[in-house]
C-alpha cells in the first residue's frame, strides 16, 4: 500500500464528499467536519493527530507518510458526516412545499444506497462486504456467495455455513430498511426470502454503480487479484494470512476489503468461479423519488480541485475548534451514539457505562462552552479486534477521555453488542483544584452542581495572582542566597553486586572540599563508591522525580516463577525454540511477583502507561507477547519515604528474558516514587525496543 501524504487528506475528503452530493459548499463542510473528528478520533491504538493542513506547495512542511488505518478512518468519517445532508435531500424529495435543500433524485439514491451498504459492511470485516455486495447489490445466490468469499479469505476452514450467511444477510437488510424507510419497499421472493422491490431498469445505473465502487474502495490499496488464476491450484498470497495472532491480520484484511469492493477485482473473482459478471447480476432497489432531470451516469459528480479558499475554510474551522477545546473544562459532557444522546454527566472526573447494539458505529463525546456544544472526542467502534479494547486521548485543554469496550457474544459466538465505559477526566492541575473547590463550596451551601460556565477563568486569574505574590515574597525573604546542593549518583554495580536499599541521607559520606578525586572508603570492592557531583540549587531536598537505576544479576529476582530463568544465549536467537525476541514484542502483560500495597500502586501506573497509544500496549496474559515482571518493596521503613525498590525484567511467552538485553540474564533495579519509576521503566524498555528494531 502507498500511504497518502498528509497534505492530500483535505483534497481526498473534499472530492469524496463532492462525489456524494455534487455541491462545493456541502463538500467543504463535510470534509472540514470529518477532518475535525479525525483529529479527535481515539482508534484502537489510542492515537491523537495534531497537524495543520497544507496545500501541495507546502507539502514539505507536513508529515510525509501515515499509517495504514488513518486514511480509511477519514474515509469512514466522510460517510458518517455525509448522512445528515443525505437525509435533508431525501426529506426534501418527499415534501410538497419547496425546501431549502435540493431534492434527492433517483441517481442520488443509488449513490446513497451503495455508500450506506459499504459503510455498514466495511465497519465489520471482509465477510460482511462480500455478503453485502453479492446478495444485496448483486443477486448472486448463497452458494455462489460462499464460493466468492472462499476465494477472498483463501482459507476453506474459515467459511461459515449457509445458515450464518442468511442470518447475517437479514441483519444487513434490516439496517438498510431502518436507514431508508419508506423510500424503498421490501418484499418476499421465492422461498419467503426477503428482498426489496427491484428497479425495472437497473442497467441504466450500471455505470454509476461501477463508479461508486471505485470511489468507495479503501484508499491507496493495491489490486492483489490476478487477471487470470485457477482457484483450484493457485493461491493469492496477499489474501492469505499465515500468522497466529488476529491483530497481525489487519493489512491482509484490508487487501480483502479491496478485492471485494474494487469492481475489476471482484469481476476477476466471479470469472475465476465461473459465475456471470457482476454488472449482469446488478439489482438495485426502486426508490420512491422523482426521476425528473436525472443524470443516471452521474457525470456532474466529477469533483473539481480543492481551492485555496476551500482549504482556508477547513483550516479556520479546525483552528477554531482547537481553540475552544483548549479553553473548555471537562466538568460536563454528553455521550452520543450515532448522533443520539445516550448519557449526560456533570462531574470533574465522570464515568458512564453504556450497552450498545451491534449495528452502532461511532461514539462522540461533547462538552459545552459559551458557543454551545463542543466535540471533545470520537471513537469508531471496532468489531474486528480483540473482545476487550481500550483507547485514551488527551485533547488540547488537558482533558483525558478514555474508551473501554467489551464485545458481547451470543451462544453461537456471534457479536450481539458491546459494553462501553466512557470516562472523562480533567488532568490540568489548576482546573482540577478549581473543580474540587467548587464542588466543596456547592456541598457546603447545599446547592446542586452548576452547569459549566466560564466562572473558572476569573477564579484562575485570582489564584495565579496569589501564587505570584507568594512566590515573590518567598524569593525576597530567602535573601536570594544560593545554596550548594550535593547530589550523590550511584554508578552501575558489577554483575555480582547484590541489590541494596537506597542509602538515606544520614548514611551518605560528607562532601569533601578538596578537588582530589575521592577514594572508596569501603573495603568491599564489589560495591562501588558513591560519586559526589556538586551543582547550584535552592533546596537540600532530593528531586521527587529522581529515579536511581542499576543492573542487578539474575539471582536477585528470587520471587519469579520457574520460567523466569531463561537468560539470553551467547549465540544467535533461535526463534523456533526461544519465541519472540524483544523487537517483535507488541503486547505486554504486567505481573507482580510480590503482593503488597507498593506493588499494586506500581502495577497500576505501569498499566496506565501502556494504554497511551505507544508501540507497546497492555494486554491480558492470554494474548500477550511478553510479561513485564516486577518485584517491589519499600525503599525504607520511614513513614515519610514514599519510594520503592523495583526489580524489573521482560520475559517472553517461551520463558526467555528479552529485556534487559544482557548476556547475563540480569534484571533492572529502580529506586524512586512509583509514578516516576513506572515512567522510567517504560522509557527504558521502549528505547531498547526501538534500538533493536532499527538495528534490523
Amino acid at each position: 500500500m502507498n500511504p497518502t501524504p498528509l497534505n492530500e487528506w483535505p483534497e481526498r475528503a473534499f472530492r469524496l464528499a463532492y462525489f456524494l452530493h455534487g455541491e462545493r459548499e456541502t463538500a467543504v463542510h463535510i470534509a472540514a467536519r470529518a477532518l475535525n473528528k479525525l483529529q479527535l478520533a481515539a482508534n484502537a491504538q489510542g492515537k491523537r493527530l495534531y497537524y495543520r493542513l497544507t496545500g501541495r506547495a507546502d507539502a514539505r512542511k507536513s508529515r510525509s507518510k501515515i499509517s495504514v488505518s488513518e486514511p480509511h478512518l477519514l474515509q469512514r468519517l466522510v460517510y458518517v458526516e455525509s448522512e445528515e445532508f443525505e437525509r435533508d435531500r431525501e426529506q426534501a424529495s418527499q415534501s410538497s412545499p419547496p425546501s431549502k435543500s435540493k431534492p434527492a433524485r433517483h441517481s442520488d439514491m443509488v449513490v446513497y444506497f451503495i455508500k450506506h451498504l459499504v459503510r455498514i459492511t466495511t465497519k465489520r470485516n471482509s465477510f460482511y462486504v462480500t455478503l453485502g455486495l453479492s446478495r444485496l447489490l448483486y443477486n448472486y445466490s448463497t452458494p455462489e456467495t460462499m464460493e466468492l468469499y472462499n476465494l477472498i479469505i483463501q482459507d476453506p476452514d474459515r467459511v461459515h455455513d449457509d445458515y450464518y450467511y442468511r442470518s447475517r444477510k437479514g441483519l444487513l437488510l434490516k439496517e438498510i430498511k431502518d436507514r431508508f424507510g419508506a423510500l424503498l419497499e421490501v418484499t418476499k421472493g421465492a422461498r419467503g426470502e426477503q428482498r426489496w422491490h427491484a428497479d425495472e431498469d437497473t442497467q441504466r445505473f450500471a455505470g454509476l454503480a461501477h463508479e461508486c465502487l471505485l470511489w468507495f474502495t479503501p484508499w491507496e490499496t493495491p489490486c492483489v487479484v490476478p487477471e487470470r488464476f485457477d482457484p483450484l491450484n493457485d493461491t493469492i498470497n496477499n489474501l492469505n494470512f499465515t500468522g497466529r495472532h488476529p491483530d497481525e491480520e489487519h493489512e491482509v484484511e484490508v487487501n480483502r476489503l479491496h478485492a471485494a469492493l474494487h469492481p475489476e477485482c471482484f469481476a476477476r473473482l466471479a470469472a475465476a468461479s465461473g459465475f456471470a459478471a457482476p454488472d449482469e447480476r446488478l439489482e438495485l432497489p426502486h426508490f420512491f423519488v422523482s426521476d425528473d432531470h436525472d443524470g443516471p451516469n452521474g457525470s456532474e459528480r466529477t469533483p473539481p480541485n480543492l481551492s485555496a479558499d476551500d482549504l482556508r475554510a477547513i483550516n479556520d474551522l479546525l483552528a477554531h475548534e482547537a481553540t475552544r477545546r483548549k479553553a473548555t473544562s471537562a466538568s460536563f459532557f454528553r455521550v452520543l451514539v450515532d448522533g443520539i444522546e445516550r448519557a449526560e454527566t456533570e462531574d470533574g472526573q465522570s464515568t458512564t457505562q453504556l450497552r450498545i447494539d451491534e449495528g452502532a458505529e461511532v461514539i462522540e463525546v461533547y462538552g459545552k462552552d459559551q458557543e454551545g456544544s463542543l466535540l471533545l472526542a470520537t471513537y469508531l467502534l471496532n468489531f474486528n479486534g480483540t473482545d476487550v479494547q481500550s483507547s485514551v486521548i488527551t485533547v488540547e485543554g488537558g482533558q483525558q477521555i478514555t474508551f473501554a469496550t467489551k464485545l458481547l457474544r451470543d451462544e453461537a459466538g456471534v457479536i450481539s453488542g458491546v459494553d462501553v465505559i466512557v470516562a472523562c477526566k480533567e488532568t490540568a492541575r489548576l482546573r482540577t483544584a478549581l473543580l474540587s473547590a467548587r464542588g466543596m463550596f456547592d456541598s457546603l451551601m447545599g446547592r446542586p452542581a452548576l452547569t459549566p460556565r466560564v466562572w473558572w477563568k476569573p477564579a484562575a486569574a485570582f489564584v495565579m495572582l496569589i501564587l505570584f505574590c507568594a512566590g515573590a515574597w518567598w524569593y525576597w525573604s530567602s535573601g536570594q542566597k544560593p545554596h550548594r546542593e550535593i547530589v550523590f549518583v550511584a554508578p552501575t554495580p558489577g554483575p555480582t553486586a547484590a541489590p541494596t536499599s537506597a542509602p538515606t541521607a544520614s548514611e551518605l559520606p560528607a562532601p569533601k572540599s578538596s578537588s582530589t578525586p575521592a577514594k572508596s572508603a569501603s573495603p568491599d570492592k564489589r560495591i562501588p563508591p558513591l560519586v559526589q557531583v556538586a551543582k547550584s540549587g535552592t533546596s537540600h531536598e532530593p528531586k521527587q522525580s529522581f529515579v536511581e537505576r542499576s543492573v542487578v544479576p539474575d539471582d536477585t529476582f528470587k520471587n519469579g516463577t520457574a520460567t523466569d530463568t531463561g537468560a539470553n544465549p551467547r549465540g544467535g536467537w533461535d526463534r523456533q525454540v526461544m519465541g519472540k525476541p524483544l523487537g517483535e514484542v507488541r503486547r505486554v502483560y504486567v505481573q507482580t511477583v510480590t503482593d503488597s500495597p507498593p506493588s499494586q500502586v506500581l502495577l497500576e501506573e505501569l498499566r496506565l502507561g501502556l494504554t497511551g497509544g505507544g508501540k507497546l500496549q497492555f494486554s491480558e496474559s492470554a494474548d500477550a507477547d511478553a510479561a513485564l515482571k516486577i518485584s517491589v518493596r519499600r525503599a525504607s521503613d520511614r513513614a515519610d519515604d514514599q519510594r520503592v525498590i523495583a526489580i524489573v525484567r521482560v520475559v517472553n511467552a517461551n520463558g526467555y528474558v528479552v529485556w534487559p538485553v544482557s548476556r547475563r540474564g540480569s534484571s533492572m533495579r529502580y529506586v524512586g516514587r512509583p509514578r516516576y519509576v513506572a515512567e522510567r521503566v517504560l522509557t527504558d524498555v521502549m528505547k531498547s525496543v526501538n534500538a533493536v528494531r532499527l538495528a534490523k
